[in-house]
């Protein structure tokens, strides 16, 4: 994803794996010249994603590996900006973070 500008939507740049999905290690993400404005989660990589709580009780499955997020600036409109969510037993690897400005627009 390359050269995007999102505005007031709840999600950026996610990423979701499914406790239910089968075993994979999608790599080669490159999330690159985005501006956000006014965005909840602005960047959120999960390997843990259960939407309403209705998956199945097992461990992640999906590994991400070398994924970057460049350039990426803007607005929250969370405290948060970031949100990294690996699992221990398929930990995310070679993960890059660069030039990253994102401010919270908030009180």
């Amino acid at each position: 994803m390359k050269n995007c500008i999102l505005i007031s939507s709840d999600n950026g740049v996610m990423i979701k794996t499914w406790l239910n999905s089968n075993e994979s290690i999608p790599s080669e993400l490159h999330f690159d010249h985005i501006i956000m404005i006014n965005v909840l989660n602005p960047i959120i990589p999960d390997q843990t994603y259960c939407p309403y709580n209705h998956c199945e009780a097992r461990a992640p499955r999906v590994k991400l590996s070398n994924v970057s997020f460049k350039k990426i600036r803007g607005t929250s409109s969370a405290p948060v900006a970031v949100k990294l969510i690996c699992s221990s037993g398929m930990p995310c690897e070679k993960v890059e973070l660069m030039d990253i400005d994102l401010t919270y627009a908030g009180k």
